[in-house]
């Protein structure tokens, strides 16, 4: 119940600190803008597995869908899927570097491109497409990449901070193999 009270309030944070004006410049100057809560869910799936990263891509997306003006539900439902794909590196990579937060960062905002995409593409005309395309994948990409890896450092050291310095059991889908 602890983990879960402070990833919403990290997560409040985080979309605040998206969504002020003065994050709003990074956009104005640069045309796209660094994704803290997918670097953040990223994060909360690779250490804690799919479930979690459902269940917390679900309430990011949603968080996300209020401060939007997009199409209610499209944030949670695409938050909900990079939850669910970025889980399954959880077990399949077993070395816990910058390196592995990059890949993952890289691939659930690729995931997160493709769900813009359809959205869109169902929503609106294909004019929309290409200015996703320019910005989102050749600039909000390399940004949210460069920054992941600072993020993934301090993540881990709050997670240390918060729980295993205080000795909290927190679950992790990391299964131990005894003979």
């Amino acid at each position: 119940m602890k983990r879960a009270i402070s990833v919403v309030l990290t997560s409040l944070l985080l979309l605040l600190i998206q969504s002020s004006p003065a994050y709003d410049l990074i956009r104005i100057s640069l045309g796209a803008k660094p994704d803290l809560l997918l670097i953040f869910l990223a994060f909360l799936s690779f250490k804690y597995g799919s479930f979690n990263g459902v269940i917390y891509g679900f309430i990011i997306g949603l968080m996300q869908d209020v401060v939007s003006n997009s199409t209610f539900g499209s944030y949670a439902i695409i938050f909900l899927n990079i939850g669910f794909f970025l889980g399954f590196f959880n077990s399949r990579i077993f070395v816990r570097q910058i390196t592995a937060g990059i890949f993952i960062t890289l691939v659930g905002y690729l995931i997160k491109i493709i769900g813009l995409f359809l959205v869109i593409s169902i929503y609106s005309d294909l004019s929309n497409v290409a200015v996703l395309i320019r910005s989102e994948l050749f600039i909000g990409l390399p940004l949210t990449v460069i920054l992941s890896s600072p993020m993934f450092l301090i993540f881990y050291k709050i997670s240390y901070l918060l729980y295993d310095k205080n000795k909290i059991h927190v679950e992790d889908n990391a299964k131990n193999y005894e003979e």
